[in-house]
């Protein structure tokens, strides 16, 4: 059996007020900074189809825990690009897609400036933990309908309902002309755009490689990152 592999993602997280002190910030006494201890759990769960049958085998493996500490000076608080600078390389190496990880950036800016407006003005340090657990999903099948993880598909089993195909051919596509490493990687395939690969974008601006999402819209009628949804029959 010719064997495709696939790899999907689910993020969750939570961000903790772990308390705040006063200290001294000779610059910018009024303002506030932060003392961020990130944690990322990551499980790998493995999904293999035997051949010439339904059934599925499902392994699990637990990595050992990411952990690390930043700190975010009250100039840098003040401006979002700043405070994603100190933020990003902590979690670049993080198993994320890319639209995860800047989510995951953006909810835990906006988490911790919501904790500084409610802090008291006695108060200059903000200390949040902020804890990250990763399902990655391995799945060994020959199917492109046996890629997509039970999380992605809505209770009412409508992910399983594919797209029509006028919609999936009127879909706007190019080809690469160059290596850009900033387009990131098809979420399907998890491979990066390479120079003379076909590329399409959906409706709600994620590009994927042609054959990828077009195989997968025969599929589901989701966009694999965002869930938008493609016209059905």
């Amino acid at each position: 059996m010719d064997t495709n592999n696939h790899s999907n993602t689910n993020l969750q997280f939570k961000t903790t007020k772990v308390g705040e002190e006063s200290v001294t910030f000779h610059d910018q006494p009024s303002s506030v900074g932060v003392n961020i201890d990130f944690s990322c759990n990551t499980t790998l769960r493995s999904i293999n189809y035997e051949e010439s049958s339904t059934q599925r085998v499902m392994t699990e493996l637990q990595l050992p825990r990411i952990s690390n500490s930043i700190s975010i000076k009250p100039e840098q608080f003040l401006s979002f690009c700043k405070t994603r600078e100190v933020i990003l390389p902590v979690v670049r190496f993080w198993p994320l897609f890319n639209s995860q990880r800047e989510d995951l950036i953006r909810k835990v800016i906006f988490r911790a400036w919501e904790f500084a407006n409610s802090m008291s003005r006695n108060h200059n340090l903000l200390i949040l933990h902020v804890d990250a657990y990763v399902v990655r999903y391995h799945v060994n099948s020959n199917d492109v309908s046996d890629r997509i993880p039970e999380s992605l598909e809505g209770s009412n089993g409508n992910s399983m309902v594919p797209a029509i195909d006028s919609s999936i051919k009127s879909l706007e596509r190019k080809i690469i002309e160059d290596d850009y490493d900033d387009l990131g990687s098809c979420t399907v395939c998890l491979d990066k755009f390479s120079k003379g690969s076909e590329a399409v974008t959906m409706p709600c601006s994620h590009m994927f490689h042609s054959n990828c999402i077009e195989q997968w819209l025969r599929t589901s009628h989701y966009c694999p990152v965002c869930r938008f949804e493609m016209p059905t029959s």
